[in-house]
């Protein structure tokens, strides 16, 4: 029996106003790059930037998801597309280790999404 082949990623770096000028996602889009060569991930790795996410507010935002093709079986979807938000550059070593490394997700990185209500009293 031979080895499954490792699995594929697209990751995806917000660079919108917010994430990108005032919270530094072109450090983070730097250091995803550099980890993925020193681990040995970026020829099955795919990065890239993303205009906006709509999270803004919970920049940078980084995107995972899983690559796969129609030959093969799909991924259970909690192991292989997250949403990563205030990604820090210290924080990337951990991103690829666990998701790219052993497609885990960091459960850490990932917030909920903020609601605006509106027609509510604020106290």
């Amino acid at each position: 029996m031979t080895d499954p082949e490792p699995r594929r990623y697209r990751i995806v770096v917000c660079r919108g106003p917010e994430c990108g000028d005032r919270r530094g996602s072109r450090a983070v889009y730097d250091a995803l790059r550099a980890e993925l060569e020193a681990r040995g991930f970026a020829a099955r790795c795919e990065l890239g930037w993303q205009s906006c996410f709509g999270r803004c507010t919970q920049g940078p935002n980084v995107l995972v998801r899983e690559i796969v093709t129609h030959a093969e079986p799909a991924s259970p979807p909690a192991t292989a597309t997250a949403l990563y938000n205030g990604v820090l550059v210290e924080m990337v070593p951990v991103l690829v280790e666990d998701h790219i490394g052993r497609g885990e997700l960091v459960q850490a990185l990932i917030a909920p999404p903020t609601r605006r209500l509106t027609g509510v009293p604020t106290p």
